[in-house]
């Protein structure tokens, strides 16, 4: 329903997007709606996908309006090589003409050009801090995209990014929020049942997390569970006494 017959949207039509964006429940759904709205918006785009880079750097395809852009990304995940990943680790955009001749990717353009796919523009989704992914827009017809539907698509690829790194941050706070807990709970096992002050309990915790070579949020867990005192000094009091 945004799509313009003259490519070009009005104020009030972006800030219509945006409301409508603001309004999804979650992280997916804004993602889903943000690729469905690509393919509504830009005159050119036939199916849309974004691809997102997880926290050990494997990518995947959350969500997509159509299989050929699914199939499109399995693709370069397959061979590693194509556009998609290259916007993703080496440029901010990359546009694709004629996917038959993208001889840059010669394995993904053979294949590519099975699909129902004849050129692509694809962004990178990225922060200041880093990288998360790319949003991905097809048009079956080679030659489709102008350089408006760059404009459009870097909008919708700011906007995903957003999103991205919205969730990330706000998971990492809830699991540093959690770490907090788990070792402020151990530190108070240990003060109570080996008599440590808070300053020997955390110096406690510490050590042996460096010395065992293990997450100081691991042990302070197991220090949870069980009340061991995580040197092995059970039967010793902290307190010198």
């Amino acid at each position: 329903m945004y799509k313009p017959d003259d490519g070009h949207l009005s104020p009030d039509g972006f800030a219509d997007i945006m409301r409508s964006l603001l309004a999804e429940p979650d992280v997916h759904a804004t993602l889903q709606r943000i690729v469905g709205l690509a393919v509504e918006t830009i005159p050119s785009c036939d199916y849309a996908g974004v691809s997102v880079v997880d926290n050990h750097n494997r990518i995947g395809t959350p969500v997509s309006t159509h299989e050929a852009a699914r199939a499109s990304d399995a693709l370069q995940y397959r061979l590693r090589e194509g556009p998609s990943l290259d916007s993703i680790w080496d440029d901010d955009y990359v546009y694709l003409p004629d996917v038959a001749q993208g001889s840059q990717w010669p394995r993904y353009a053979e294949e590519a050009s099975k699909l129902p796919i004849g050129s692509l523009l694809t962004f990178r989704l990225f922060t200041s801090r880093e990288t998360l992914g790319a949003l991905s827009l097809y048009a079956r017809t080679t030659h489709a995209f102008e350089p408006r539907d760059h404009d459009l698509g870097v909008v919708f690829s700011a906007q995903a990014a957003t999103t991205l790194a919205s969730t990330r941050r706000l998971s990492n706070l809830n699991r540093a929020l959690e770490t907090r807990e788990t070792i402020g709970q151990a530190q108070g096992i240990l003060m109570e049942r080996h008599r440590m002050t808070a300053q020997q309990a955390w110096q406690c915790l510490s050590s042996a997390s460096q010395n065992r070579n293990v997450r100081l949020a691991e042990l302070a867990e197991r220090v949870t569970r069980t009340g061991e005192d995580p040197t092995g000094t059970d039967g010793e009091t902290g307190s010198g006494e």
